[in-house]
C-alpha cells in the first residue's frame, strides 16, 4: 500500500504526465494499454505519495518538481472525465479515420468568410480595455493591470469553501477582522479607487451591514484587534503614497478616533496580534521596501522598533502561532516570495522555517488548531492551484484546496468561530467575494480520481 512522501514508480510518474497534459483515465488507460480500473488504482496510490487530494494539485506538484514542463500543462473539464459507467476503448481496438468531405461549394465558402469576417470585428469590439492602474508605492508594489494579465483565474470545482453572502463593495488590498460574532472588511481598493468603506458581516443572518467610514480612505492595509477595539495603521492613499496614520475603530459604538502614528508612513505591511501587543513587519513607505519590526503598546499608546526581518519586503502576511509569530511570502521587485520567518517576542529574535512550497504575495494567514493556513497570494510569478497549510510538527508546508484557481491577490483574510473567512480580493477583477472555510483538521482525506 502507498504510504505518503514514498518516491513515484516509473509508471506512476508516466500517468502523472498523462494527467498534466488533460488526459482523462479512459485516454490514459488507452494509450498505455492497461484498464482504467489500473488507472484508478495508479493515481489513488500518487495522490497518497504526493499528499495532495486532486489532479490540479498533482499536476502543480509536477511543475514544482520539474518532471513536467509548464507548457505541457492542460486543465481538464469536468465534461472531459468519464463519468460512471461508460467503457474505455479496449486496447485492441482499431481507429478507423473517416473519410475526407467534399469540398464546400463556393457560395457557402462566400457566407462563411463573411461570417468569419463579422465574428471578429465583433470580438474586436469586445475586447477588454486594460484595467486603468492606480498609483502603487511608486511601482513597488504589483498595479492592477499586472494582476488582470497574470492571474488566469477560475473557479475550482474540489473545493470546500462555501460561499456566503457577498460583500456591498467588491475590493482588494482591504483589512479584515474579527470581532466578537462579526467580520469587518475595511477600506481597500475597489474599480473607482481607493475606499473608506466599513462592511460588517453576520454569520448568523449572512448579511452585511455599513459602519462608519474610515476617516482616511486606505489600500494595501492590515487590521488587527486589542481590547475589543480594531486597529488600522498605515496604507496607501489614491496616488500612491503612505500614510503613518493610525485609526482605531471601536464597533460597539460604530466610531473612529486616532492613536500615535507609525514611526514612518507604510503600507503594504503585514500585522499580527502577540498578546496583548501590535506587532507590524516590512511592507513600503513608498520610495523602498523596509524590513523594520514595530510594536505598539495600546496602553503606553506608543510605537517601538525592534529586531529588524531578514529581508526588505511588502506584501507579507503575519499570524501567531505559540509563543513565535510567523512572517510568510511576501512581493518584492516585481517577484512573489516563498520566504518564512519566525519572530519569538520574548526574545526579540529571528530564525527560519520551511518555505512555502510556492511563492505567494498579498496573500492571508490565520492559526488554527495549533497550524497555519496560508490563503491566495499572487499568481504574478506562477499559477496557484491551491492553499497551504503549515504544521510545525512536521515542519513543513502542505496542499489544501483553494476556491480560486490561478491567481487571488489582496482578500480580507481572518478566522471567526473556527472558520476561515476570505472577502473580496483580485482574481481578473475586483471580488465582494464572501468564502468560508472549516479546516477541520482531524478529517481524513480520501482521494478520489473521479467526480
Amino acid at each position: 500500500m502507498a504510504e505518503p512522501g514514498e518516491p513515484l514508480t516509473e509508471r506512476e510518474l508516466e500517468i502523472l504526465r498523462y494527467v498534466a497534459t488533460g488526459a482523462s483515465n479512459k485516454e490514459i488507460a488507452h494509450r498505455l494499454h492497461i484498464s482504467t480500473n489500473t488507472v484508478k488504482v495508479h493515481l489513488r496510490n500518487i495522490f497518497t505519495k504526493l499528499e495532495v487530494v486532486s489532479r490540479t494539485e498533482a499536476t502543480m506538484v509536477a511543475v514544482r518538481q520539474g518532471w513536467v514542463a509548464v507548457s505541457e500543462v492542460r486543465t481538464v473539464s469536468e465534461e472531459a472525465e468519464e463519468k460512471p459507467g461508460e467503457v474505455a476503448p479496449t486496447p485492441a481496438a482499431e481507429i478507423v479515420a473517416p473519410a475526407p468531405e467534399p469540398p464546400l461549394p463556393w457560395y457557402r465558402r462566400v457566407v462563411l468568410i463573411a461570417a468569419a469576417l463579422i465574428a471578429v470585428a465583433a470580438a474586436a469590439l469586445a475586447w477588454p480595455r486594460p484595467v486603468p492602474s492606480a498609483p502603487a508605492a511608486a511601482g513597488l508594489l504589483p498595479s492592477r493591470s499586472e494582476a488582470a494579465a497574470a492571474s488566469g483565474a477560475g473557479r475550482s470545482a474540489e473545493s470546500r469553501w462555501v460561499e456566503r453572502a457577498q460583500m456591498p463593495t467588491r475590493r482588494a488590498w482591504l483589512a479584515a477582522a474579527a470581532w466578537e460574532r462579526r467580520l469587518l472588511a475595511v477600506g481597500g481598493e475597489t474599480p473607482e479607487g481607493v475606499t473608506d468603506a466599513v462592511e460588517i458581516y453576520d454569520p448568523d443572518a449572512d448579511a452585511w451591514t455599513r459602519g462608519a467610514p474610515k476617516p482616511t480612505p486606505a489600500a494595501y492595509i492590515g487590521a488587527a484587534v486589542l481590547g475589543g477595539r480594531v486597529f488600522v495603521p498605515g496604507g496607501c492613499t489614491e496616488d500612491g503614497s503612505a500614510l503613518s496614520v493610525l485609526e482605531v475603530y471601536d464597533p460597539a459604538t460604530d466610531a473612529w478616533t486616532t492613536a500615535a502614528p507609525l514611526p514612518r508612513p507604510l503600507c503594504g505591511y503585514a500585522l499580527a496580534v502577540h498578546g496583548d501587543r501590535l506587532y507590524l513587519f516590512g511592507g513600503t513607505d513608498g520610495r523602498q521596501y523596509r524590513n523594520e519590526t514595530y510594536v505598539y503598546d495600546p496602553q503606553a499608546d506608543r510605537w517601538e522598533e525592534r529586531s529588524a526581518m531578514p529581508v526588505a519586503q511588502a506584501l507579507a502576511a503575519a499570524a501567531p502561532l505559540g509563543e513565535d509569530i510567523y512572517v510568510v511570502g511576501g512581493y518584492r521587485a516585481g517577484q512573489e516570495q516563498a520566504t518564512c520567518a519566525v519572530y519569538n517576542p520574548a526574545r526579540d529574535a529571528w530564525s527560519a522555517c520551511p518555505s512555502l512550497t510556492l511563492a505567494r504575495g498579498g496573500l492571508g494567514l490565520v492559526p488554527f488548531g495549533g497550524q497555519l493556513y496560508a490563503v491566495g497570494g499572487g499568481g504574478w510569478g506562477g499559477y496557484l492551484g491551491f492553499n497551504e497549510r503549515y504544521d510545525p510538527a512536521q515542519a513543513r508546508w502542505m496542499p489544501v484546496e483553494t476556491p480560486l484557481l490561478g491567481g487571488w491577490q489582496g482578500a480580507g483574510v481572518t478566522i471567526l468561530d473556527l472558520t476561515i473567512y476570505a472577502v473580496g480580493g483580485y482574481s481578473d477583477d475586483y471580488l465582494s467575494l464572501t468564502l468560508a472555510f472549516e479546516p477541520l483538521p482531524f478529517r481524513i482525506f480520501i482521494p478520489a480520481t473521479e467526480r
